[in-house]
């Protein structure tokens, strides 16, 4: 008898829990549609109130909790991370679980599009600038690239070292360098290098910190020769010394020299001079034969031959991305700038073809080709010239097939 009453205590047992089973409907609680690129960090997340036993299914399969897919709970709402999403991961994934009104299930319909990609190229390029002493210095780029590429500034060739007066900053796309109360010491070429896994970009611009000196007072010699009918007696010749201010003085202005202290009536009877203008680091040799009358003069400013101050290192690329190469360059007056291709001049009908530009300001001039091709590839010359001398660089660029 008691044998009896075990095996029908079990089987009442199995009939409740096959009951409670059955009574535990079905709820889908939401229904959301996803679009994600492949290589993203996705965190789905659940609501649903006293949850027990929760699962994630992908397509059907239970995920298991793990590194590629991690299970987290706050509150009532449960997660689930998936550290870097596939194509495998596209499809119906569904968080289920039980709760006292059934079994709950949200739904995501996943669409994974393939990883977007591009190499890095400038939109802004930083500009040389010659500063004063003291004074601050902001260089600025903008860049593009995908995925987001890695900035890294340079000074001279050597990875900047951050010092008191130096910061960096980040806003989107904008990178800066800042330069506080700038030194003589912070003078050099300064250059910017933006770098993805599918290729990379530089540009250069130069700094040039000026210091402040003041210049010695000058002296003036003016030798004089003439008849003096308004003075009494003959004089051969008399030295007048006077002493002149220079109003302005830079590299890229004249001298301004002003007489002062000389009446006008010893200005009047001058018929012939020759002034001498002298100084620690000058010496002016003029000729005057017409009549002085306070009026300034000034020295003849010299040329500056061109100069390549900065060139990109070769270059290697893959097809079908944007090809970027600029010069940072110094002269005066502004010299011609010439690009060639292995020898051939690239003219302006190669630009109107809508690949190719050449963009020049005032110091850097670039050259950009949309979607390279193999036949992009080989020795591109930059020749700068003016009046006073021409100088040329080459850099190499490979085009790597997809």
């Amino acid at each position: 008898m008691e044998r009896k009453a075990e095996m029908t205590e079990q089987i009442v047992k199995k009939e409740i829990a096959f009951e409670e089973v059955q009574s535990f409907t079905e709820i889908k609680a939401s229904k959301t549609q996803m679009t994600m690129n492949q290589g993203q960090t996705v965190t789905l997340r659940a609501n649903i109130p006293e949850a027990s036993d929760v699962k994630w299914i992908l397509n059907g399969a239970q995920l298991s909790n793990s590194e590629n897919y991690r299970y987290g709970v706050s509150g009532n709402d449960h997660t689930l991370t998936i550290k870097s999403i596939s194509h495998h991961d596209q499809g119906i994934l569904t968080c289920e679980a039980k709760t006292e009104h059934g079994v709950v299930k949200c739904q995501f319909d996943m669409t994974v599009s393939a990883m977007r990609s591009s190499a890095p190229s400038f939109l802004v390029q930083p500009h040389s600038k010659n500063v004063n002493e003291g004074q601050n210095v902001i260089f600025t780029c903008e860049t593009t690239g995908e995925p987001s590429p890695e900035i890294e500034w340079l000074k001279d060739n050597s990875v900047i070292s951050i010092t008191s007066n130096m910061k960096l900053s980040r806003s989107k796309n904008v990178y800066t360098l800042e330069i506080h109360n700038a030194t003589t010491e912070d003078s050099g070429k300064y250059t910017v290098k933006a770098k993805n896994k599918f290729g990379q970009c530089s540009a250069t611009a130069s700094l040039n910190v000026l210091t402040l000196v003041e210049e010695p007072a000058k002296m003036i010699i003016v030798e004089k020769a003439s008849d003096a009918t308004s003075m009494q007696g003959s004089y051969s010749a008399k030295h007048v010394v006077s002493k002149m201010q220079e109003t302005s003085f830079s590299s890229s202005s004249m001298a301004e020299v002003k007489f002062e202290s000389m009446s006008a009536s010893s200005m009047t009877s001058m018929t012939s001079e020759r002034m001498i203008a002298m100084s620690s680091s000058s010496m002016m040799a003029l000729s005057s034969h017409s009549h002085v009358e306070g009026s300034s003069i000034k020295a003849i400013s010299h040329g500056i031959p061109p100069k390549i101050e900065a060139a990109p290192q070769d270059i290697s690329i893959e097809s079908g991305k944007v090809l970027t190469v600029a010069c940072a360059f110094i002269g005066d007056p502004t010299p011609c700038i010439e690009w060639s291709h292995s020898g051939k001049t690239l003219s302006s009908k190669a630009q109107e073809s809508g690949r190719l530009q050449i963009e020049t300001s005032q110091d850097v001039t670039t050259l950009v080709i949309s979607g390279v091709k193999e036949t992009d590839a080989g020795a591109y010359t930059l020749k700068l010239f003016n009046e006073f001398g021409f100088d040329t660089t080459t850099v190499n660029v490979r085009i790597r097939l997809m």
